[in-house]
């Protein structure tokens, strides 16, 4: 099944701050925060490391999903990334903008952790937490993504960033590079008005995209991150690029994982491992 993303380019000097706590444990961390050094279908090629918690799922040698960094031992995907799989099937490619020549980091994976609600045949609850062998180093190419805080669950109207290394267009083959997107959210009644029938839309899905089709995410793209910029200045991961029919199809949106239903379930599976504070907070956290 062909699927979606979405990202955008935002340019921002990646940081690394002090801070005494955060959630989840004491970390010493910004999370959401573009590094710099100078496809998706209709997306334009990233800055390179512009997107640092971007990772590549390899399988047999092959890119075949996204995944986000979310701390230094767990990145988040999509369930049918990794469903059947095997832990040591994976290889998870970090720090590259051509992720298969110009990674710096390589791990495979401890445990893999898909909602326990995952259904194949609607993709309902298209979640999972990928623990890796050991853990990250942060640095230049590799930083953690912010959650969102929960205060915000409706972003209709919003505008998606999504990013990944999948196909440039329906029958190309993948991109060599990282590229982004950047596509409207639409409400859930357009969603479920949308080409696909209502009854396959959930509560736990959005949909983001353009009427007439042009831009979207892509096979390849699947399990990787659609961003907004939050309100504490960092980008947020408020989605998971899930599944679609076809790639930039007029009326067929890419749909994604809503993460805000899945914040509580999320920090239970982390099991109180530390995460990053989004820069306001962090800023705040040292006055």
């Amino acid at each position: 099944m062909q699927l979606l993303l979405l990202i955008s380019v935002i340019s921002l000097v990646r940081i690394s701050v002090a801070v005494p706590a955060a959630r989840n444990g004491s970390c010493n961390c910004v999370c959401g925060v573009n590094g710099r050094s100078n496809r998706i279908v209709g997306g334009e090629e990233t800055s390179a490391h512009e997107y640092p918690w971007l990772a590549g799922l390899f399988r047999q040698g092959k890119l075949y999903c996204g995944a986000s960094v979310l701390t230094k031992n767990y990145l988040v995907t999509a369930a049918h990334c990794v469903n059947s799989f095997e832990p040591n099937e994976i290889r998870v490619y970090l720090g590259g903008h051509n992720i298969a020549k110009d990674y710096t980091e390589l791990r495979r994976v401890k445990r893999i952790v898909d909602h326990e609600d995952f259904d194949i045949f609607t993709f309902n609850n298209d979640i999972a937490l990928l623990e890796l062998d050991k853990p990250l180093r942060y640095g230049p190419t590799i930083q953690p993504a912010c959650l969102p805080d929960g205060s915000e669950r409706d972003f209709t109207g919003s505008l998606g960033i999504v990013a990944g290394w999948g196909r440039i267009e329906e029958r190309r083959p993948p991109s060599k590079t990282l590229r982004s997107v950047v596509v409207p959210i639409w409400s859930q009644q357009q969603c479920l008005e949308a080409g696909y029938g209502s009854k396959k839309i959930s509560e736990n899905m959005m949909c983001a995209g353009y009427h007439d089709g042009k831009k979207d995410a892509c096979q390849g793209d699947s399990g990787g991150p659609m961003h907004k910029m939050g309100n504490a200045g960092s980008m947020e991961v408020i989605g998971v690029v899930s599944w679609g029919r076809g790639c930039a199809r007029p009326n067929l949106p890419g749909i994604y994982t809503r993460i805000v239903n899945y914040l509580p379930w999320i920090h239970s599976k982390l099991n109180g491992e530390c995460l990053c504070m989004p820069r306001d907070v962090a800023a705040r956290s040292e006055q």
